[in-house]
């Protein structure tokens, strides 16, 4: 089975309507054999969708993450027309390569049509990421780990951005999370030590906005934009700030800010933890 069934519509018309929603679609039987996979899920594997039907769904999952799959397929036979998700899953292209994305599966297999477990993959979300970074918050796991979850999730929708937590000290800002290796040099002058002294959030929509040689540094590194969330939990200066670099050029969406808000203030509660702790 590879095509929608005509019940009573146009088969091409409801093919091109899945394949035109904001999520890789495909529904599984009680088995996890795959039924039907919509375009862009095929995509997402880099295969054909006349490869995918007919085989198991965890042929194309890191094994990492196939117990949510086994979740997904497990409800099957207790719960009908449930929901599960978010769930993060990783899946393998065929040129071996894992991505991340987020899981939701409704159990549809009483329906005379559909006959299967629908589910939908999803870009990562910030939600999802923030989630597992309070899951280690509240679990006592060190500050790094919290803060790595939470520069993680940055990466997520809404923000989509390459994010870097920097900590403020008297010799400058130094950074604690995020890679070196592709952000641009934040060892200078920039929005972030602006952020931090006034705690107020520094949203530089495009890159004219920041000294001339951090703009060239960003643009070399693929970035347009630069937002900086001020890490404070009620005293200034911040202990630091939360910086999202983007290949988009414009302002947050309030769906962003409020994502960067979040993540800030469970890293606030994460740093005052760790200095209670140390």
């Amino acid at each position: 089975m590879n095509e929608l069934p005509a019940s009573g519509g146009d088969p091409e018309f409801l093919q091109r309507l899945v394949d035109l929603l904001p999520a890789a679609a495909f529904v599984i039987d009680a088995g996890g054999t795959v039924r039907f996979v919509s375009e862009p899920a095929a995509a997402l594997v880099e295969r054909d969708r006349s490869e995918l039907v007919g085989e198991s769904v965890l042929s194309f999952v890191d094994e990492g993450t196939a117990w949510a799959y086994a979740a997904a397929v497990a409800m099957a036979g207790d719960f009908g027309h449930v929901v599960l998700g978010p769930l993060r899953v990783s899946f393998v292209t065929a040129g071996g390569q894992s991505r991340a994305a987020d899981l939701w599966a409704i159990n549809q297999l009483d329906d005379p049509v559909v006959r299967g477990i629908v589910c939908l993959l999803t870009p990562e979300t910030a939600a999802m990421g923030l989630s597992e970074a309070i899951t280690a918050l509240v679990g006592d796991a060190p500050f790094a780990t919290v803060a790595a979850r939470v520069v993680r999730a940055m990466q997520g929708h809404p923000t989509v951005a390459r994010a870097a937590l920097l900590a403020a000290g008297s010799s400058g800002m130094r950074l604690v999370a995020g890679s070196d290796d592709d952000l641009p040099d934040m060892s200078g002058e920039g929005p972030w030590e602006h952020a931090v002294r006034t705690g107020v959030r520094q949203l530089a929509a495009d890159l004219d906005e920041v000294p001339p040689a951090l703009a060239d540094a960003a643009r070399a590194a693929g970035c347009a934009t630069v937002w900086v969330e001020p890490v404070a939990s009620g005293e200034l200066p911040a202990r630091g700030a939360l910086v999202l670099w983007r290949r988009a050029t414009g302002r947050p969406t309030p769906n962003e800010l409020n994502a960067m808000h979040q993540a800030a203030a469970v890293l606030a509660l994460a740093w005052e933890r760790h200095e209670r702790m140390a």
